[in-house]
């Protein structure tokens, strides 16, 4: 039980007290999407909205959100003006396609980065996240304030790297460039239009080193084609000789660099729950010191082994209250291709459809103390109580993130290694404001202080 008083007032954008003009809307997305969300949408579980010649359905209840994401899937694609920013970067990517492209690339694509394929690498990513710890010890000693956003980019990105390249350093640059795609959206993104104006306004980036990133991934993958290749069968390997399972077909090199891409961006938002738990856990030191109790407790000072993550119930549930919190994709969002009725309520043809974990995650209706930070929540008995479709850290449904389990295995493992050696104090008294763009993040960072525990 948290100790008795009030609960720390946790990071939250301005929430309007009343819904926003069009115009309004189309000023605050690029700023902060999360900023669109009024008070009226935390209460209620359907709300429609009418902005100048277009409706937009906020769906928050569970049973609509298993309608939309998951038994008329095929009437809800993504918004064509958000999914061009992607196409502009990855071109046939499972991130930036639809329809029957979207399912050939997944099919083919999903068992490169499931559970079974990535557990070979767990050992790996424990030394890796071990030699991240290692270095944060000697900036430690210093004595002056990080940034944890940087510190957890850096991390994942090299555990990203191991099960992409199996290590490969000189990919890293390749990979830290994905991670920004795509870029961040205009107004002008978010204005509905035909889809021969959305290809024409969604401009490239033409950064100098996206032409590099593009040619290191190809030569990857063209090196794993080669029939006298030495090396492991990592991702890039398991993606350039992956076939279909119903007409046994690869994907075109072309294909496989897009679908590569798309599945390295797509790891990026896995960074802002590692960012995030070390502030919640600043602000409610009780479940930090349980935390650590487990930690010492199971692990004492001998090496973390993967089976090891099974034996700590309590740091996972810490895990899932963060995602719950500060979900790494805050919002997702799709438009109606034909009309529709979710939840006895009609959805017309063609009505921008929004189903935001941020939002359903603390809901009035949804959670008890929604507001609070409170790992219990996930104990067994409570979990039960969470309706399916209450609860979608990674999304649901035939767009859930196919790489969940082997994110959820390197966050733990991160976090496992970083809190068995340190605590992390926040070092500034600036507000904390969570930005919502593709993913979740703490504007401009998150100064902490690196205190050695052992």
């Amino acid at each position: 039980m948290p100790p008795p008083g009030e609960p720390p007032r946790l990071a939250m954008p301005t929430r309007p007290p009343r819904p926003l003009s069009a115009l309004e809307l189309l000023r605050t997305i690029p700023d902060n999407s999360l900023g669109v969300f009024d008070d009226e949408l935390y209460d209620e579980l359907f709300v429609t909205r009418r902005y100048s010649f277009v409706t937009a359905c906020f769906i928050s209840d569970p049973a609509g959100v298993k309608q939309v994401l998951v038994d008329n899937f095929d009437n809800y694609p993504r918004v064509p003006t958000i999914r061009r920013l992607f196409e502009a970067e990855i071109g046939t990517g499972t991130l930036a396609s639809e329809g029957e492209t979207w399912r050939r690339h997944r099919r083919i694509a999903t068992p490169a980065i499931d559970r079974r394929s990535v557990e070979p690498d767990a050992p790996a990513l424990i030394r890796v996240s071990e030699r991240r710890a290692n270095d944060l010890a000697r900036r430690a000693a210093a004595g002056k304030p990080i940034d944890m956003e940087r510190v957890a980019g850096d991390m994942l990105a090299r555990m990203l790297n191991q099960i992409s390249t199996g290590g490969d350093d000189s990919a890293l640059p390749m990979l830290r460039w994905l991670s920004t795609v795509p870029r961040k959206p205009r107004s002008i993104d978010m204005v509905p239009k035909p889809e021969w104006a959305s290809k024409l306004l969604v401009r490239r980036r033409m950064e100098d080193w996206k032409a590099e990133a593009d040619q290191k991934l190809r030569s990857l993958l063209a090196a794993r084609r080669e029939p006298d290749w030495a090396g492991g069968q990592d991702l890039l390997w398991r993606l350039a000789h992956a076939r279909d399972r119903q007409t046994g077909e690869p994907l075109s090199p072309e294909e496989t660099r897009d679908e590569a891409a798309s599945i390295i961006a797509a790891g990026d938002a896995t960074i802002r729950a590692l960012t995030w738990i070390w502030y919640l856990l600043d602000l409610h030191r009780h479940v930090e010191a349980r935390m650590h109790a487990e930690l010492d407790e199971v692990l004492g000072d001998r090496k973390l082994k993967p089976e090891d993550v099974a034996l700590l119930p309590y740091t996972k549930r810490v895990l899932d209250e963060v995602m719950r919190l500060y979900p790494p994709i805050p919002v997702i969002v799709r438009k109606a291709v034909k009309a529709d009725v979710v939840c006895g309520r009609k959805v017309p043809r063609g009505a921008i459809v929004t189903v935001a974990p941020f939002l359903i995650h603390r809901h009035k209706q949804l959670w008890e103390r929604p507001d609070v930070f409170d790992p219990d929540r996930f104990e067994d008995e409570n979990r039960r109580k969470v309706q399916r479709f209450a609860y979608i850290p990674f999304a649901a449904g035939p767009r859930v993130c196919p790489g969940a389990s082997a994110s959820t295995a390197n966050l733990m493992f991160s976090i496992i290694t970083l809190a068995r050696q340190f605590r992390f104090r926040l070092a500034t008294t600036a507000p904390i404001v969570p930005f919502g763009g593709i993913s979740l993040q703490p504007k401009g960072g998150l100064q902490m202080m690196v205190e050695k525990r052992k």
